[in-house]
């Protein structure tokens, strides 16, 4: 767990001095913030405070892990889980090898789909290459075309695993394999990069079933049916 609160990381250190656990791995992050907490949801700066949080992902996923076989990251916002959906994740994985990245929907207040992260493109145009000159098109066609979880899970069932092509970190697990073959999160957009210019969609979680995608296991898919994670209400 990682917080740059002292307050909170003294919390922390005596929540889980009360509860067993094989190992526990505190973070304080001394380090200022790039990207001013106030300013989070500005979309100017939406790149740079997700190459930071990339960054601190990173981090923390590199410091922490040490022989385990799975990694699950929760948004300290989220506030409740449906029933058995942690042990559905290790089963997805478990059973089916390509399996390695999974998410699932995420609530909030009266919104159905909070975690506007997790998305499939069905469209040939944008699986390719992307000119320089094409690269505001593109995201103007990613953002118009892309399917969310509530289009990409239709007709499906508990049991089911529905294909991403990025997910978000609201809930998000990692087959821990992953991690030791080099997966991590880019702190760049990653798609479409060249040698004299980065790419122009895929930075944090956007990017990493990009990155897992050529790695033994990579696959990234959602839980289908019902399935979810509640954020915390703002109102």
């Amino acid at each position: 767990m990682a917080t740059k609160d002292v307050g909170e990381y003294a919390s922390m250190q005596a929540a889980t001095s009360r509860i067993v656990t094989a190992r526990t791995t505190l973070w304080l992050q001394n380090e200022p913030d790039e990207v001013p907490y106030e300013q989070r949801h500005n979309p100017l700066i939406q790149l740079a405070r997700r190459a930071s949080l990339a960054k601190l992902r990173n981090r923390l996923m590199i410091s922490a892990l040490d022989d385990e076989q799975h990694l699950l990251w929760l948004d300290a916002d989220v506030v409740e889980l449906s029933t058995q959906i942690i042990q559905t994740i290790l089963q997805q994985s478990a059973k089916n090898d390509s399996v390695g990245i999974i998410t699932a929907m995420c609530h909030q207040n009266q919104m159905d789909n909070y975690d506007k992260n997790a998305w499939r493109v069905d469209s040939p145009s944008l699986m390719g290459p992307i000119n320089d000159d094409g690269r505001e098109n593109a995201v103007n066609q990613l953002v118009k075309e892309r399917l969310f979880l509530p289009e990409a899970m239709k007709a499906s069932s508990d049991d089911d695993v529905v294909p991403l092509d990025s997910v978000g970190g609201t809930i998000l697990y990692i087959r821990a394999d992953l991690v030791r073959q080099g997966l991590m999160f880019p702190y760049f957009n990653i798609v479409g990069t060249t040698w004299s210019k980065p790419g122009w969609i895929g930075v944090e979680t956007e990017g990493l079933c990009y990155m897992a995608r050529e790695l033994k296991g990579g696959g990234c898919f959602a839980l289908a049916g019902d399935h979810w994670a509640r954020h915390t209400d703002w109102g």
